[in-house]
């Protein structure tokens, strides 16, 4: 199963802050008047007060173009690539909670044919226990509770590759620490330490082609397995507008079960076994204002096990209303 790079779990970060110029004052003054927009890969608090929307849509092209076999060990493939255009959308209900949806569409392209169509549909609550001290570096913690609707198609395919979908509805248990402090010459820092947990709602059916490599004649049942997420991600301040950004996030699945029969009505009894991939995400900020900014960078992953070699540059620009 091919991955797109969101972070499907997916991860998306965005964040507004007062909008005065860091050259004005120095010290705790820098911190408070810095803007950000990323990291590329760590998602954000919920947001700091009720009706503010937060919009920041995401063009992200992948290139599959190898796989990591069970000792970890790089072996190149036939080129796959993606288009994903990932919108974040985020609304402050409350001061404290916030919820987000995070609607994607894909294109992808070999070298024989090329399908488009809707992945599933994360939705999350997020709820914000305390707000950061940007004079000490204590952080914010915001716990989030999420669900992934499963509208992409998944089985019933002409070829896996045109599967975009899980078939699962996946319940999400995410925490994430954000700090932001001053460092010499007063150029803020500001740091996210995250991790998700994702657990499927039981199995769902699968017939002939699908996403699981599943072929035409199979009938049966699927078993997603439970996955996590770790990783951390920091921004460093040049100026006011300029912040170089960088992830490192650590993904596990369990792998999926597939119970069924194939078309010569054999019985069909397997797992995919677990899997690793230890990516990097380096990116480049530039703010316009607190309200709005752009962030651009590259995925790509460093090492795995059981996963595929993707190298994914991105674009996103976030803004506030």
């Amino acid at each position: 199963m091919m991955k797109l790079t969101l972070a499907l779990g997916v991860a998306v970060s965005c964040a507004i802050v007062q909008a005065a110029s860091a050259q004005e004052v120095p010290g705790d003054a820098a911190v408070q008047n810095q803007w950000f927009t990323g990291t590329l890969e760590a998602p954000s608090p919920a947001l700091p007060a009720a009706g503010i929307l937060e919009v920041e849509p995401y063009a992200i092209f992948t290139q599959n173009n190898g796989v990591y076999d069970t000792k970890g060990d790089y072996h190149s493939t036939p080129n796959v690539d993606v288009f994903t255009s990932v919108t974040a959308l985020k609304y402050g209900l409350t001061d404290r909670i916030s919820v987000q949806a995070l609607p994607s569409l894909s294109h992808v392209a070999n070298s024989l044919s090329h399908y488009t169509g809707i992945g599933d549909l994360p939705i999350d609550i997020e709820y914000r226990f305390n707000d950061e001290n940007n004079q000490t570096g204590f952080p914010s913690v915001t716990a989030s509770l999420g669900l992934n609707l499963p509208i992409g198609e998944y089985d019933g395919l002409h070829t896996p590759l045109s599967g975009f979908g899980t078939g699962a509805y996946t319940v999400k248990e995410g925490l994430l620490f954000q700090s932001l402090f001053d460092t010499w010459g007063h150029h803020p820092m500001r740091f996210r330490v995250y991790g998700a947990a994702y657990e499927p709602i039981g199995n769902s059916s699968i017939n002939n082609v699908s996403v699981y490599g599943t072929s035409q004649g199979f009938h049966g049942r699927v078993g997603p397995g439970f996955s996590a997420v770790v990783g951390i991600g920091g921004g460093y301040a040049f100026d006011q507008k300029w912040v170089a950004a960088l992830d490192l996030v650590y993904n596990y699945a369990h792998g999926f079960s597939l119970d069924g029969t194939n078309a010569m009505s054999g019985l069909v009894n397997s797992h995919s076994g677990r899997s690793t991939t230890t990516a990097l995400a380096p990116a480049l900020e530039y703010n316009l204002s607190g309200n709005v900014g752009i962030i651009a960078g590259v995925e790509f992953s460093a090492a795995g096990h059981n996963s595929a070699s993707y190298f994914a540059p991105q674009i996103a620009i976030s803004a506030g209303f």
